[in-house]
């Protein structure tokens, strides 16, 4: 085992470009901290777009290839990501992007390494700036991590993908859950396709029963307290959620601060459990997560979705037209900011309550199974964790 500064196992260290790119409708996709998901992958599926001319002339380093790491560094940092094909992509210059030295360090085991607790903990340490932590590439190329020989690297990373492998299955799982239930409020609510529609009256542009009625009519929006933060430590039992946690359909219970015990004067609804509906109101607006796990308290600039019909809240504001409506509502220039008033106040269509019962009745089960694999997920998670350090001390053998 030796101990070596990134820049020393890396043949580059590099970020992405510094100037705007130009934007296009179509092309070679453009990545942003936001597309890194909850589980260490890049989502393809919402980025826009650069045209190939521009990526043909970004320096080679900043092309990334198979077995490359980026790395996000400002902001939301402390997020890798193992590229696993030679697919095109540009990323934004919040992101770092990592070419390992194959001769000294395998991707995977770096990979590893750096979604681990220890490094985070490194890289919180190197991190500048108040309202916008940042990490210099500078910090980034002399952080340091352990390698053991490369053979046990490489026997290390085969071992903890395996672990990897189940959670992509679940993720899949859980895309598919969420893609039935979102397909069928779209047929109910949005196209108006529910069952018995065509012997529906049409009133005024509306199913009779139905009623356009403030969101806060059925959904309450419950803020989250203001933590002080002199009161966080590092062995608290108490985990903080804030807007970094509530990722696009994915909770991220990891990357938290902590506290010994429960403020007198925070509200209990401030008290997290298990199937709790989350929604970011600061930064990246409008972001919706389940959450999974216990301990877990609510801070400021995140809302608790309460309602009778969870099923239904998840749905509608997972749904891209509530992203939109959110998002309209959002003011601030430097940081986006909206108000959970505002959002109750926002009149939608709500459907007869037959129709939302047969809805919940039906769509709970998915959003169940969702809460279920995402449980899964995180025991796995838990448990590749803390084997890292376990094999790489030799405490178990490898």
């Amino acid at each position: 085992m030796s101990e070596w500064k990134l820049k020393d196992c890396c043949l580059s260290i590099s970020d992405g470009d510094h100037l705007p790119p130009p934007k296009a409708d179509s092309g070679i996709p453009f990545i942003t901290i936001s597309n890194i998901d909850a589980t260490n992958h890049i989502d393809f599926e919402n980025t826009l777009f650069v045209p190939i001319d521009y990526y043909n002339k970004l320096d080679s380093i900043r092309k990334a290839k198979q077995n490359d790491i980026i790395y996000s560094v400002v902001g939301s940092f402390g997020k890798p990501v193992l590229i696993k094909d030679d697919r095109k992509f540009v990323f934004q210059r919040h992101i770092a992007i990592l070419r390992p030295n194959s001769e000294v360090v395998d991707s995977r085991f770096l990979y590893y390494v750096m979604l681990s607790r220890d490094f985070y903990m490194q890289a919180d340490s190197v991190a500048i700036g108040a309202a916008q932590r940042t990490i210099n590439l500078t910090s980034l190329r002399n952080m340091k991590v352990e390698l053991p020989s490369l053979a046990n690297q490489i026997h290390i990373a085969d071992i903890l993908s395996r672990y990897d492998s189940l959670i992509e299955n679940y993720q899949k799982q859980i895309k598919l859950l969420e893609e039935a239930a979102q397909r069928l409020y779209k047929e109910w609510f949005v196209d108006l396709h529910f069952p018995g529609h065509e012997d529906t009256k049409i009133i005024d542009g509306v199913p009779e029963g139905w009623e356009k009625k403030p969101v806060k009519t059925i959904i309450e929006l419950q803020s989250g307290y203001a933590f002080k933060s002199s009161a966080f430590m590092e062995d608290g039992i108490y985990k903080i959620v804030t807007i970094k946690n509530v990722k696009d359909g994915a909770f991220d219970g990891e990357n938290v601060s902590k506290i010994a015990s429960i403020p007198e004067k925070m509200p209990k609804h401030c008290i997290l459990e298990d199937g709790d509906i989350l929604l970011s109101l600061t930064g990246n607006v409008g972001r919706v997560c389940i959450v999974n796990g216990k301990n877990y308290l609510l801070n400021q600039r995140v809302a608790k979705l309460k309602s009778s019909y969870k099923a239904y809240t998840y749905c509608l504001f997972r749904s891209r037209d509530m992203f939109i409506e959110v998002n309209n509502l959002a003011n601030g220039a430097a940081q986006q900011n909206v108000s959970p008033i505002r959002i109750g106040e926002m009149k939608i269509l709500i459907p007869e309550k037959k129709w939302l019962d047969d809805f919940e009745r039906i769509v709970l089960n998915y959003i169940l199974g969702i809460i279920a694999l995402q449980s899964q997920i995180r025991l796995l998670t838990e448990a590749r964790d803390r084997l890292l350090p376990k094999l790489m001390s030799g405490e178990i053998a490898v």
